[in-house]
């Protein structure tokens, strides 16, 4: 039997999930507040397995009760169940603990079986939810699919001097650097975007959407 607490501030959520998981043997709502205080007081007192966790509590972040949740009752294993849908939000659950993320709307079977994995030990994110995470993955790509590196304020304008073919004297003097400190720069750009001179870095840069 798998022991659930329900957190949500909302009392019709409450009453739709204890009807949408009545029927399922082996899930067991054993706890449902509606805070973050008495959340935490009842999880002091009382052992479940798992816990639904609303987002917008009344009384404190649900972001922030899932992390303390999280070091405080390390056992329970939290699902984001909410209506907020920023990528955000979805990251910050799972960085604070969190092992699944639903929405309010989700089938009765797909709640269920989210509840099922996350007992099991295993992650479950919606459909909708894991396309987000995806989406917002795949924007720093480029086409070919190939990671684009990440460069430092004064690599970017070394970089763009490059671009309008300046020399390492012009862009010493343009940025008040040494030739010297230009010539490092270069060396690391050639390397970050994989070029072996000058004409690579260009070619490069230009294929990576960089220029």
């Amino acid at each position: 039997m798998i022991r659930l607490l329900i957190v949500d501030d909302h009392p019709i959520v409450i009453s739709g999930l204890q009807n949408a998981l009545g029927e399922q043997g082996d899930i067991k709502i054993v706890g449902h507040v509606l805070n973050a205080k008495d959340a935490l007081d009842w999880l002091g007192n009382n052992e479940t397995d798992v816990i639904l966790l609303d987002i917008g509590l009344p009384d404190m972040d649900g972001i922030d009760l899932c992390k303390q949740i999280h070091k405080q009752f390390p056992a329970p294993k939290i699902i984001g169940l909410t209506t907020y849908g920023q990528v955000s939000f979805i990251t910050s659950m799972l960085r604070n603990g969190a092992k699944g993320y639903l929405y309010k709307n989700t089938s009765e079977q797909e709640l269920a079986t989210a509840i099922r994995t996350v007992h099991a030990g295993g992650q479950y994110l919606s459909t909708e939810v894991n396309d987000k995470l995806i989406a917002k993955a795949t924007r720093s790509l480029p086409k070919n699919g190939q990671l684009i590196p990440k460069l430092t304020r004064r690599e970017k304008e070394v970089l763009e001097l490059i671009m309008a073919e300046s020399t390492n004297q012009e862009i010493a003097e343009a940025l008040f650097l040494s030739i010297s400190t230009v010539e490092t720069h270069r060396m690391n750009l050639c390397a970050k975007l994989g070029a072996r001179n000058t004409a690579g870095l260009v070619k490069n840069a230009i294929k990576l959407g960089l220029a």
